[in-house]
């Protein structure tokens, strides 16, 4: 077991590196990332036939919640731990047990479904791909929790910039998607083993850097991050919600329209993710050593730059957006126009409610996430279901808005009453677990 840290001083070292600079790095790491997801789907649309774009998006669809699932959301996990209580190499065994496991899950799927050779080789290579990804994302959390956001930051660009270039290369000599896919695995392998675990990028002994397994403290750990892959699956399930409704009531067209919409959600929830990551590690520092006080007034000023986005968003939208949607897409999107500023409402709350998990994770009120995700996910679907046949479009926009409301609203009271019991437990001298 490590020796518990000194926060207090630990925050204040001079080598630290600020808020802001944490948020900058992040930011432009997760860009650069998300604009290489976003460029390798318009290169294979020119490379490939649709079809084969086909494959790759069902891979996407199923990979991604089996691995979301799994991850447990380890990162978290170990970000929180600010007192070193359980030593890295455990959360790395654990992650190394669970990425095949999802693998597994993901063959069976298919198999279920009765896919082809063809295509289970395609998903089972997204899998291959997005499983070197969470092994990575283990190592980032070490850092994270040491405040090396930079080198993060560093190892999302160059692992964009080189998955596109090798899927590129593959996919333009061999015509084939699974090729490029092995290509995109490949090269997240090569900045996996080059530079994420390099003790020099981590800044540790390379034997504190392996994987440990014990049965007792990786149970423990499973016990304790499992409400968290719970979370993360309502969350990636609700994704899909109003677009089955969609579909169902009103056609694939404005499926189409409304995810064009919504793609500005994204972009603002590119720098709450990334101001919530660069935070976090100050959240759980601040909370596990009983400083609620600055917990709180973090916690707010996330908030209220969340409040900001949607306002900006708002008004920006409400003036000029018809015109970025015909600039973003093309003049029968911009007919919609209206439903724009509905959209960076419904987001504000989104953002807000995001930076209160946040703020829930670093405080370790994990299992609260499950039942209140889970509320969140039944009130999305029916208001879904009675709103979209009704409202069409803005019935979905609706929808999202009154379900994010109840998120924002059920965190507030979930954290209020969390930090109430910890100050409680503190006062009485006994500390919360």
């Amino acid at each position: 077991m490590c020796t518990e840290a000194p926060i207090l001083s630990m925050l204040r070292r001079s080598k630290n590196p600020s808020l802001l600079a944490d948020f900058g790095w992040m930011f432009v790491g997760n860009a650069v990332y998300a604009a290489g997801q976003f460029l390798t789907l318009i290169l294979l649309a020119k490379l490939v036939r649709p079809e084969m774009v086909g494959q790759y998006a069902l891979g996407l669809a199923i990979v991604y919640p089996v691995m979301m699932f799994t991850n447990l959301q380890l990162k978290a996990v170990i970000t929180s731990d600010t007192r070193r209580k359980i030593e890295f190499g455990h959360y790395l065994g654990l992650r190394l047990l669970t990425t095949p496991l999802a693998l597994a899950v993901i063959f069976a799927i298919t198999k279920a479904l009765g896919y082809d050779r063809v295509l289970t080789e395609v998903v089972l290579m997204v899998g291959v791909a997005y499983g070197i990804e969470t092994i990575s994302d283990v190592y980032y959390a070490r850092l994270q929790l040491n405040d090396r956001m930079a080198a993060i930051a560093k190892s999302l660009m160059v692992r964009a910039a080189l998955s596109v270039v090798m899927l590129v290369f593959a996919v333009y000599f061999s015509r084939s998607i699974l090729w490029g896919i092995a290509g995109v695995a490949l090269g997240r392998a090569m900045v996996l083993f080059g530079y994420d675990i390099a003790a020099r990028t981590q800044d540790s002994r390379t034997d504190s850097l392996v994987p440990r397994f014990n049965a007792a403290v990786q149970l423990k750990l499973l016990w304790v991050s499992f409400p968290l892959g719970i979370v993360v699956l309502l969350g990636c399930l609700n994704s899909s919600i109003p677009n089955f409704f969609i579909k169902h009531a009103l056609g694939e067209r404005d499926v189409g329209i409304f995810a064009a919409i919504g793609f500005v959600i994204s972009v603002g929830n590119m720098a709450v993710v990334s101001l919530g990551q660069s935070a976090f590690t100050r959240l759980a520092s601040a909370y596990a050593s009983g400083d609620i006080a600055g917990f709180g007034w973090l916690l707010g000023k996330l908030l209220a730059f969340g409040a900001a986005i949607s306002a900006c968003g708002m008004i920006l939208s409400k003036f000029a957006g018809q015109e970025i949607l015909t600039i973003l897409f093309r003049p029968e999107y911009a007919e919609r126009a209206d439903l724009l500023p509905w959209v960076m409402g419904a987001g504000g709350v989104l953002f807000m409610a995001q930076f209160l998990g946040f703020g829930m994770t670093a405080a370790n009120f994990y299992h609260s996430q499950v039942a209140l995700n889970a509320i969140a996910s039944l009130s999305l679907f029916i208001l879904c279901f009675w709103l979209v046949p009704r409202e069409g479009l803005l019935g979905a926009i609706l929808a999202m808005l009154i379900a994010a409301i109840v998120q924002l609203a059920g965190s507030i009271l979930v954290l209020a009453h969390g930090v109430r019991m910890q100050t409680r437990l503190r006062a009485n001298g006994t500390e919360g677990v």
